[in-house]
């Protein structure tokens, strides 16, 4: 079989199942990135509902993990704005973080969603720069930039709590 013509190629509910149980710890990656810990499986969760429901929009199969963490993506942030107190109730997201210091957790914490999510994907759970790009909807170069920027703010906050 041809690899664009099966890339083109719907898949069965089956397929599908499996493929999504590989890609469940990247998309629950994203979701506790976003949303912490502790609602990371339901988005999870509402993430296969979605996805299986909207199957026939998948254009290539090929895309499927980056399709899913888009979508997850997209439930976390509607999450957020139905809570409608998006400041005062962000997550821990660093609460099982094997680092005892809890002033870096709380820079990391108070960082845009987006700067977060970026430092939290690449340093806390291994996601390369194109990846995150990927997960996000980004360019490289936007993730590249975002994530150096934020290191260098962390930087010069980090030297300020150690004075």
């Amino acid at each position: 079989m041809d690899l664009a013509r099966a890339d083109h190629r719907s898949l069965s509910i089956d397929e599908f199942d499996a493929r999504f149980d590989r890609a469940r710890p990247r998309v629950r990656a994203v979701a506790r990135s976003i949303l912490g810990e502790q609602h990371a499986d339901d988005i999870v969760q509402d993430t296969y509902v979605a996805a299986r429901s909207r199957l026939d929009q998948l254009r290539e199969v090929s895309a499927l993990d980056r399709w899913l963490a888009r979508i997850a993506e997209n439930l976390c942030y509607q999450a957020l704005r139905r809570s409608s107190v998006h400041g005062r109730n962000l997550p821990r997201l660093l609460e099982e973080s094997p680092t005892s210091d809890l002033a870096l957790r709380e820079m990391i914490e108070r960082l845009p969603l987006r700067e977060r999510a970026i430092v939290v994907l690449h340093y806390g759970h291994g996601y390369s720069l194109e990846e995150i790009a990927g997960i996000l909807s980004l360019s490289y170069a936007n993730v590249r930039a975002l994530i150096s920027r934020t290191r260098r703010r962390l930087y010069r906050e980090w030297k300020e709590v150690d004075r």
